[in-house]
């Protein structure tokens, strides 16, 4: 067989000749010497929508991997939704949880980052994970183009920002809407957050630890904008 998914309909359904277990023996996925995180990336990619479609169903396979991993301390819960259905991420017991799950109502800003997100849990090679670092861009833009006005940030080097120029606004946003020496610190957070963003997108070379620190890092940029815009804690 040219993949493990015909070797599994072979050997498991019509042939019927390897045995309940076969899986931890397998070369191909290395459960019974790999990492711990990859062990528990595995068992959510199980109940991943794209493979349990059927939420009920996921939910159970769930509740009998956290049977086995509450002894060890850790266990797998919801960390998000993709078209309804639940997505999965392991942690320690009592770990925090992001702050910011929900969505910001920015709508074209929350289907990019979905995506975003969408990608980085599918991607198994670099230029799978370089289209993570062009979808934050893009989000980048967005969120860019929905907060700046011309006339309330001026940019900091008096040319005007193009249509695509996140760079510009987004600094001449911070600059503004965090000015002051009481800002001091969350003004360079806000600010090393964009240059982490942008000088990872434009990294030749991408794995997951760059396409996650890519995602992360822009969703912290996204969410400074969203409570500086007030989307976060009260009315918008």
């Amino acid at each position: 067989m040219s993949n493990a998914a015909e070797d599994i309909r072979q050997h498991r359904i019509n042939w019927r000749d390897w045995e309940d277990f076969w899986i931890f023996h397998d070369p191909r996925f290395n459960l019974l010497w790999t990492t711990d995180h990859e062990l528990l990336k595995f068992l959510c990619e199980m109940v991943h929508p794209v493979v349990r479609p059927v939420a009920a169903q996921a939910s159970i396979i769930v509740d009998i991997y956290n049977s086995e991993l509450r002894r060890d301390g850790w266990q797998i819960s919801e960390s998000r939704q993709i078209s309804g259905r639940p997505v999965f991420a392991a942690g320690r017991i009592g770990s925090r949880t992001e702050i910011f799950e929900d969505p910001t109502g920015w709508q074209i800003v929350d289907r990019q980052f979905q995506e975003v997100r969408l990608r980085l849990d599918t991607a198994a090679s670099e230029e799978q994970y370089q289209v993570v670092g062009l979808l934050c861009r893009e989000v980048l833009i967005s969120v860019a183009q929905t907060v700046y006005d011309s006339d309330r940030h001026p940019s900091l080097d008096g040319v005007a920002p193009s249509a695509t120029d996140a760079k510009r606004m987004l600094e001449a946003i911070f600059d503004r809407e965090l000015a002051g020496g009481t800002n001091e610190e969350a003004r360079a957070h806000a600010k090393a957050a964009l240059k982490l963003t942008l000088a990872l997108q434009h990294m030749r070379t991408a794995n997951f630890v760059t396409a996650a620190l890519c995602a992360e890092a822009t969703a912290s940029v996204v969410n400074l904008l969203a409570i500086l815009a007030g989307r976060r804690g009260r009315s918008a």
